[in-house]
């Protein structure tokens, strides 16, 4: 089985993180007495709510976190796959 290639795992999971983070602030605003706005505050440092300022810091932050997801994840999954495989 070929290795996982970092720089696709790391897109893919830019895209996802993206979607999952724009859909859940259309929910918000859809949805504003069950809105997340207070776990956002917690999860991404400087959101201070849903604001377009906020909104951009959050993907790029949102962003940073799924490059780090495939800079721990690829590398353990290829070392485990060729060891074990």
């Amino acid at each position: 089985m070929k290795p996982l290639n970092l720089k696709v795992v790391a897109a893919t999971l830019s895209l996802f993180a993206i979607v999952t983070y724009t859909v859940c602030i259309l929910w918000d605003l859809t949805f504003p007495q069950l809105s997340m706005v207070a776990l956002w505050k917690v999860l991404l440092p400087g959101f201070q709510g849903i604001t377009w300022g906020s909104y951009f810091l959050g993907l790029v932050e949102i962003v940073l976190y799924a490059l780090y997801t495939a800079l721990i994840f690829v590398p353990g999954y290829n070392y485990f796959q060729r060891r074990w495989a």
